[in-house]
């Protein structure tokens, strides 16, 4: 189905992708996005994903230097069946990634991943040390 605001929100995530050093910035690709919250603590972050549907198996969780993404594939929520019209479909499902560049470093290897009630919460601390850095797969509990 056309989109008419896909090319818009293309366009406001190219501009958001453009980080500033210290700015926080929010990317999404896909056919949908999960709702996040971020809560900045004095030595760490917290991310909560709500992603309905979804178990740990389907779902991806990477850190890299300053940026954490979650991607997934969500299965279609609603069967097509012959003889029946879906009306309203609101609910997304198919790929996703959503990835949140953060103003702080991460710590390698501090992140911990937890999926319950399709509420997905990373936590991960902060760097003030200016190591570098690689990317790191999470394995979600």
């Amino acid at each position: 189905m056309w989109d008419p605001f896909r090319d818009l929100d293309r366009f406001f995530n190219r501009l958001q992708s453009i980080s500033i050093p210290g700015s926080m910035t929010s990317t999404c690709r896909g056919t949908w996005a999960p709702a996040v919250d971020l809560i900045e603590k004095p030595d760490s972050y917290k991310l909560i994903a709500d992603l309905p549907g979804m178990n740990r198996e389907d779902i991806s969780v990477d850190v890299d230097g300053t940026r954490i993404c979650i991607g997934g594939n969500r299965k279609a929520l609603t069967k097509e069946d012959e003889g029946h019209l879906t009306m309203i479909a609101e609910r997304g499902s198919g790929r996703f990634e959503r990835c949140l560049q953060l103003p702080t470093p991460l710590v390698d290897g501090s992140v911990k991943a937890s999926l319950k009630n399709s509420v997905l919460v990373i936590e991960v601390k902060k760097d003030t040390s200016n190591t570098d850095r690689t990317l790191t797969s999470v394995k979600i509990q």
